[in-house]
């Protein structure tokens, strides 16, 4: 049986980062439910979007801003790299498509 590795990520840039050959993207997207006492709840995913083709990385770090509403859609790739003698574990999307859209006037549209 032929497995799947695919994630779609739809939310807000919240930051940015430039790397020699790569890009990566903080995205927040927000979810909402109503708890047992019925209040309405809501919580902010932040999810690390790795853009790895070096066009595509330079073009984001030019063009993308904080708070653009941006879709990308890839693989979840698993990593980790030792930082001052500690294993840090990662979770990254590694993009096959990146969109980002013009900017609204509500970031929460």
């Amino acid at each position: 049986m032929r497995s799947i590795n695919r994630f779609t990520v739809n939310g807000n840039v919240g930051s940015v980062t430039s790397f020699e050959k790569a890009a990566k993207v903080n995205v927040a997207t927000d979810r909402s439910w109503t708890n047992d006492a019925g209040e309405k709840q809501t919580k902010t995913d932040w999810v690390t979007v790795t853009i790895l083709d070096e066009r595509q990385a330079a073009w984001v770090v030019e063009n993308v801003k904080k708070g653009q509403p941006v879709i990308a859609e890839g693989r979840i790739g698993n990593s980790s790299y030792e930082k001052a003698g500690q294993t840090v574990y990662s979770t990254d999307l590694i993009a096959t498509i990146f969109n980002a859209f013009p900017a609204t006037s509500d970031a929460s549209e």
